[in-house]
């Protein structure tokens, strides 16, 4: 008797077959990666938020402290409102490695390349980055960060730089290193704390990352306006996307990596993410601590 092994057939994919699946596997992909990123994005957001209420409770803590607003920077080449809070921000081993009778320049390159994270949001930069192009009056790279105080509504170098003509909370310090005194506190905050924005995130063109040529990505510790102060208000709007050209001496505005907002701390320590198309009246009134004027709602 003569068995016949039955025939088996063995099936694979055809090359239609295969590229079908293969343009499936793309799509799920294409539309996984936006809400990944998005996601990314929202952890990143949240953690910049998170910086600048910390950075709120520090000024707090100073006033409380010192009866006192801390001054936006001591005096020109010297240090700024960063290198006061750094004892509010748990960053006293930093601090004590500060000479604050000492410009920016002279101080150690530890303390220029030293990070703070409190200071530094996560869709703009690393911590631990430096800057690569370097001020022609310094002498070493700088670890960067991303926060500016509201200098005021105008940003005017005749303003910016001079004491006693700025509008904003945190302003330039009377007097000098050898001697100085902020000239605010709470109570010279005539809007309120809560309408006066104190603290944001300053603009710096994508182009211009870690550059701390004028107007754009300066260190963490200098006092230049550039780096510690920016302006809001007419002519001073919000950058709109990170390639906005509004930057430079003349133009220090505030911006951010983050889409369609704006993070700001507020006077009483709340932050608050404004719309980059905020229109620049309200911007302006309440970047100023004594107009009187009243804010549109909606802004």
């Amino acid at each position: 008797m003569n068995y016949r092994c039955p025939t088996i057939i063995r099936r694979g994919f055809t090359l239609v077959e295969l590229l079908v699946v293969i343009a499936i596997i793309g799509v799920l992909i294409a539309l996984l990666l936006p809400a990944v990123q998005q996601a990314r994005e929202a952890a990143r957001r949240t953690q910049c938020i998170n910086n600048l209420k910390q950075v709120g409770l520090a000024v707090h803590n100073f006033h409380d402290t010192n009866g006192e607003l801390p001054p936006s920077r001591v005096q020109y080449e010297y240090l700024g409102w960063s290198a006061l809070l750094l004892p509010f921000m748990e960053q006293n081993n930093l601090y004590d490695q500060i000479d604050l009778i000492k410009k920016y320049k002279d101080q150690t390159t530890a303390v220029q390349q030293t990070s703070v994270p409190g200071y530094v949001c996560p869709s703009r930069h690393k911590e631990g980055d430096l800057t690569q192009v370097v001020q022609a009056i310094n002498v070493n790279n700088g670890a960067v960060w991303d926060y500016a105080t509201v200098s005021g509504p105008s940003g005017d170098n005749s303003i910016i730089r001079q004491a006693r003509k700025e509008k904003g909370m945190l302003v330039v310090a009377d007097g000098n290193k050898d001697k100085y005194s902020s000239q605010t506190n709470f109570a010279s905050i005539n809007d309120g704390l809560t309408n006066t924005i104190m603290i944001g995130e300053r603009h710096v063109q994508i182009t211009k990352l870690r550059d701390e040529t004028t107007g754009h990505d300066g260190p963490i510790l200098s006092g230049w306006a550039y780096t510690t102060m920016r302006a809001a208000g007419p002519d001073y709007p919000l950058a709109t996307s990170v390639r906005d050209d509004v930057d430079g001496v003349d133009y220090l505005v505030f911006g951010s990596f983050h889409p369609g907002t704006v993070n700001f701390v507020m006077g009483d320590g709340s932050v608050r993410p404004i719309q980059v198309n905020i229109d620049e009246i309200n911007l302006g009134r309440l970047a100023n601590r004594e107009d009187g004027q009243v804010i549109n709602s909606g802004f």
